[in-house]
């Protein structure tokens, strides 16, 4: 009997274990394909050419400065984030299966957490559902798939450890990881009010030391964050739009009418770029839809409050990591697929709770379930099998962008960004193909009409690269990107005076260039008997 009991504890100990190992192993080889993926659009930037990642020495940087610091800065304050990119640059130099390797990594272990997190509010058959729809969806691919959403892995991955010490009332464990989770991504600022609803709705704790702890500290990010200068503003990108405040709020139920619909069709065309035509009235059918659902989710948590609690702050929890990305707050783009991997914890949860509770409520006899059982399962396969394929669209910038394309083919900027794929490839034929699909869309297009004009001047068709490089000149650049295609439309036009000035703004934001250095020095000395330094071009 003293033998068999310890081998009986062990087996038992195993047992329980084994759903989470088995979760675990389906989220790693579910995504394994996405090893053979290479940099993809943002990637290039944050990882490639990113030399803040490449040496420790940049450690203050990292800590201090926007993510983006490479180029225009975008108050994106997430060190942990770029602390990941350089531990991964530190031990895979460049190559991408190592980064790709790190987000599977987290993707599986947030879905463990999920799943430990389940269990401890409720049981391991509703955390087991919960689990696999987090691992499953292809809605999550875009997040595992790019590097550069890394963040949103790393957020979740800190929140799920907040959230177990939390209710575990780990006060030091839950600090550090509720910190970590912030320096992530902004959108964590919403913890607090998520665990404010977590007291409400599942503990109906009165003791709220952990509550003060979470509001306390993110006060002090707060505090942190804006004495380090960064706002909550964006700069104009891509898809930025400008929008008056009615206008947005017809988008967040617009929007959030697209997500449900995304979540539910697993036909819907992927999307690795999502625009949004603006609402301009209550009569826009996703607005009316949008609504609706607004509506019956608040009508959902109302119902499950005493029923099912884990339901209700689920679907609470969907409410509050809705909001940052809502558009209530003016974005730098109305959707993005990623975006859904933080409130995707919280209607797991409610799904698995919600499943749990029907199956239950079904005889084991009875014809239901067994058809509730095959319905889920199917669901969740066919769900792994679009995974899989959605990944191929992430393999290199060229399939990624034809994504892009498909879904949004009014979109001038897309086939400019693919034009510049197939130029780095030294494909010019289909470089310039696409740059002048792109002016057809958009005649105003600043990549398109530097890229065009300077291949024109490069192949000599002097009075057809005119044309485009006049487009770049009249611009007046106040990104630090724009800069030197102005400057070198000047140049290639002929006008020297004009080219320095704009050479200099270059050097202003980039000192350390030896080229553009080089390039000023130059045209200095051709210029030094004409103007002085101090000449501004008219």
């Amino acid at each position: 009997m003293s033998l068999d009991f310890p081998r009986r504890e062990i087996k038992e100990k195993f047992l329980g274990h084994l759903p989470a190992f088995f979760i675990l192993l389906l989220s790693f080889l579910l995504y394994l394909p996405a090893l053979h993926n290479g940099f993809v659009v943002d990637d290039t930037s944050l990882v490639i050419q990113n030399p803040y990642i490449k040496s420790w020495k940049y450690l203050p940087e990292i800590l201090t400065k926007d993510t983006w610091n490479i180029s225009d800065p975008a108050n994106y304050w997430r060190p942990v984030f770029s602390l990941s990119l350089a531990l991964d640059y530190s031990l895979w130099g460049l190559n991408p299966m190592g980064f790709h390797l790190t987000c599977i990594v987290f993707h599986a272990i947030n879905t463990v957490l999920l799943y430990l997190l389940g269990k401890k509010l409720q049981d391991s058959t509703s955390a087991g559902f919960a689990s696999l729809l987090f691992a499953l969806h292809p809605i999550q691919a875009h997040t595992v798939d790019v590097i550069s959403t890394r963040g949103d892995l790393l957020a979740a991955f800190f929140t799920l450890l907040s959230l177990q010490a939390f209710f575990s009332k780990k006060t030091i464990p839950f600090a550090i990881a509720f910190m970590l989770a912030l320096l992530s991504k902004e959108t964590s600022m919403v913890l607090p009010f998520a665990l404010l609803l977590a007291r409400i709705i599942v503990e109906k704790d009165k003791q709220g030391l952990g509550l003060l702890l979470a509001f306390a500290i993110l006060s002090l990010y707060l505090v942190v964050r804006l004495s380090l200068g960064f706002s909550f503003s964006l700069i104009p990108l891509v898809f930025s739009y400008d929008a008056s405040l009615d206008t947005r709020w017809l988008l967040a139920f617009k929007v959030l009418a697209l997500y449900f619909l995304a979540l539910l069709n697993l036909f819907e065309m992927p999307h690795p770029f999502w625009t949004v035509e603006m609402p301009t009235s209550l009569n826009d059918p996703y607005v009316i839809g949008g609504i609706l659902i607004f509506g019956l989710l608040l009508g959902a948590i109302w119902k499950s409050l005493k029923i099912e609690p884990l339901v209700a702050f689920g679907l609470a929890w969907v409410f509050i990591y809705f909001l940052p990305i809502s558009n209530l707050k003016e974005l730098n783009q109305p959707m993005a697929e990623h975006w859904l991997y933080l409130p995707m914890i919280g209607l797991s949860l409610a799904f698995g709770a919600g499943l749990n509770a029907l199956s239950l409520r079904v005889p084991k006899s009875h014809p239901l379930r067994a058809g509730l059982a095959a319905g889920v399962s199917v669901f969740l396969i066919f769900a792994a099998l679009v995974v899989r394929e959605k990944t191929k669209i992430y393999q290199d910038d060229e399939s990624f962008l034809i994504a892009g394309i498909r879904a949004n083919p009014q979109i001038a900027r897309l086939y400019s960004m693919l034009g510049n794929t197939y130029l780095v490839r030294q494909d010019i034929l289909r470089a310039k193909e696409f740059y002048i699909k792109t002016l057809t869309l958009d005649p105003d297009d600043f990549t398109a009409n530097y890229m065009l004009g300077s291949l024109l001047y490069r192949a000599g068709q002097l009075d057809e690269a005119k044309i485009y490089l006049e487009r770049i000149a009249r611009v007046k650049p106040t990104l630090k990107l724009e800069f030197y295609p102005v400057a070198h439309a000047w140049e290639l036009l002929g006008d020297k005076e004009k080219a320095l000035f704009y050479y200099r703004k270059v050097l202003e934001v980039d000192p350390e260039s030896d080229r553009i250095r080089q390039k000023v020095a130059a045209l200095e000395a051709q210029l030094r008997p004409q103007i002085s330094p101090s000449v501004h071009p008219r």
